[in-house]
């Protein structure tokens, strides 16, 4: 594995910059495309997992305020799925660290295949979707929550690949209020998870800087653009990259021997 500190650092920055197009344009945090391609730079899978969560910290904000300014973010419904994520994300993250290599890649792979899947089949809200009480919603958002946090502190990514396509699936949510709700979400969930991995020494600090810096770039101009993009057209595009994102990273995982944590 090559030392982080030997790769230019513009090409952290470019990772950051394809991470936050990604995340501004889709609502997620971006580490389904961080996390292989820090991989590919030289971090081992657990630093790069860990590095990509402190990353998203920026991109995330980046992208959230922009989408706030034009209204689509849903304030109180989105602090409830950020709590929810703080719970998860503890318990991923510190689940992470007891993995190894191998299993952590497979884990990432299965998680964006089913996201990929599902995106590209993106179907309408259920029928009963946005017709629950406000305690009933508020339980929902912390449970949509909980399980993106979880998926966040293993798999290195932001929790959107489940935020988004829960809340427009359970909420009621249109897709662009889905992604600016899931950002808001997202800045809570990869504080969490890097707090846990900083104390495990997982964090390339200068690194998560670097790619952060890149990131914020690309998530205000991919959320500019997003907003005037349809919603389907956005999840059905992600999905396809999301598959093949995918099915590279397993087939890579299976063909590999397995690793220590």
């Amino acid at each position: 594995m090559i030392e982080a500190a030997a790769v230019p650092r513009w090409k952290f920055v470019l990772i950051g910059l394809a991470a936050g197009l990604l995340s501004g344009g889709f609502g997620i945090g971006g580490g389904v495309v961080m996390v292989p391609l820090l991989v590919a730079v030289g971090l081992d899978r657990h630093r790069a997992h860990a590095t990509s969560l402190a990353s998203i910290f920026p991109i995330a904000v980046a992208g959230a305020v922009t989408f706030a300014i034009s209204g689509e973010v849903n304030l109180g419904l989105g602090v409830l799925v950020g709590v929810g994520g703080v719970i998860g994300s503890i318990v991923g993250a510190s689940l992470m660290n007891r993995l190894s290599a191998r299993s952590l890649s497979i884990f990432f792979g299965l998680v964006l295949l089913a996201a990929g899947i599902r995106m590209i089949f993106s179907t309408d809200p259920l029928p009963i979707a946005g017709g629950f009480n406000e305690l009933t919603m508020g339980l929902i958002a912390l449970g949509i929550g909980l399980l993106s946090g979880f998926l966040a502190g293993v798999a290195g990514v932001g929790g959107g690949i489940v935020i988004v396509p829960a809340t427009v699936l359970l909420l009621g949510f249109t897709q662009h209020e889905a992604q600016g709700t899931s950002l808001l979400a997202i800045i809570l969930t990869s504080i969490a998870a890097t707090i846990i991995n900083r104390k495990n020494r997982r964090v390339r600090l200068r690194e998560a800087v670097m790619v952060g810096a890149g990131g914020v770039v690309g998530a205000v101009v991919a959320s500019v653009a997003a907003l005037g993009v349809d919603g389907r057209v956005l999840s059905a595009l992600f999905g396809v990259l999301a598959v093949l994102v995918a099915a590279r990273t397993l087939y890579q995982a299976y063909a590999s021997e397995p690793q220590p944590v």
